[in-house]
């Protein structure tokens, strides 16, 4: 997979995972498998986590910390954040985000 299809699949993954709220857990097992391909052992070591702790995240255990869940999701160019519940709300963030960075390439 070269890394135009690579990041195509990554955007689909992660959109999936807002628009069905598909948990933490899940979302970082599907990139690993399905987008990098990766073992446990060398997702874990990439990111500077225990295998453990990722086999932990992967099973969405609520023991796992805001902390482990970001080191899991930092080597993907991702961080954990906040968005609206409800859609239209999640829409509009969206289009405001957009037309953000629409102006700032622009400039």
């Amino acid at each position: 997979m070269n890394p135009f299809e690579r990041e195509s699949v990554l955007i689909d993954v992660l959109k999936d995972s807002i628009l069905n709220n598909v948990p933490h857990g899940v979302l970082i097992r599907r990139i690993r498998k399905e987008v990098l391909k990766l073992s446990q052992d060398r997702y874990a070591t990439l990111a500077g986590i225990s295998r453990r702790t990722l086999s932990d995240i992967e099973q969405d255990k609520e023991s796992v910390t805001l902390t482990m869940l970001n080191r899991a999701f930092k080597p993907l160019g991702l961080k954990l954040g906040l968005l609206p519940r409800q859609t239209h709300m999640l829409q509009a963030l969206l289009t405001q985000l957009t037309q953000h960075g629409e102006r700032h390439d622009h400039s």
